[in-house]
């Protein structure tokens, strides 16, 4: 059980590879996603070791700043909180404009461009990354939202929901790495507050994930969502 962050990654691939099987029809969402969730798999570097401090495999983070399990990590967080609001209430997407694929990808560089750029914002200012991540990704969903209001509360939700399938895979891995939290984490340095034994911080990136992840495609390929 020492590469605990190798087993979370698998762990976080199980609800959207279900997702994929059960629903055709986000597959798309969860292509589109997973592909859009690869850089910041190259983040880790601003996490490992100040946040965290896992094993990797190969001991890539060491070597190169970020390993296979973040990967893993960022294509499966991106599958299921981009997901989990069409999935558990129903609904799929509908068009609102006639498509363009100049719109979309003006849309996408927009969020994913704003970003990058406030992630090296908040690095230059030496601002612990894990704060900085809540930050980002709560700020560009309001950005979306002031363009999309629709978006609100399917992203409110989808944060909740989100949450809630990010704490039960951390509970899972706490149950086959018992204590893996006070181990791995830099709780100490941080908050140091726990709920169901889970580190604040994570419940925290959980939701902030879900609200992001739950606007973004709807936003970029101007739809909305609506009854199957």
């Amino acid at each position: 059980m020492t590469y605990n962050f190798f087993i979370l990654s698998l762990l976080f691939l199980i609800p959207g590879i279900l997702i994929y099987i059960l629903r055709r029809d986000l597959r798309e969402v969860i292509h589109v996603m997973a592909l859009c969730s690869i850089p910041f798999a190259f983040t880790e570097r601003f996490f490992y070791p100040s946040y965290w401090e896992p094993v990797f495999l190969f001991d890539l983070a060491d070597k190169i700043g970020f390993g296979i399990e973040d990967l893993l990590f960022v294509i499966g967080l991106s599958a299921f909180t981009s997901t989990t609001y069409a999935f558990f209430f129903g609904v799929g997407y509908c068009m609102i404009n006639k498509f363009s694929l100049l719109s979309v990808i003006f849309k996408g560089l927009t969020v994913l461009g704003s970003a990058f750029l406030l992630i090296v914002l908040v690095a230059l200012l030496n601002i612990e990354m894990i704060y900085g991540s809540f930050g980002i990704m709560l700020g560009i969903s309001c950005f979306i939202f002031m363009a999309r209001k629709d978006l609100l509360i399917p992203s409110l939700i989808g944060g909740i929901l989100s949450t809630t399938v990010y704490s039960s895979l951390c509970l899972c891995l706490n149950a086959l790495v018992p204590g893996v939290f006070k181990l791995t984490w830099h709780t100490d340095q941080f908050l140091n507050i726990f709920i169901l034994g889970i580190p604040l911080e994570e419940l925290i990136y959980g939701f902030a994930a879900g609200m992001i992840a739950t606007a973004f495609y709807p936003y970029a390929f101007s739809k909305r969502f609506d009854k199957i």
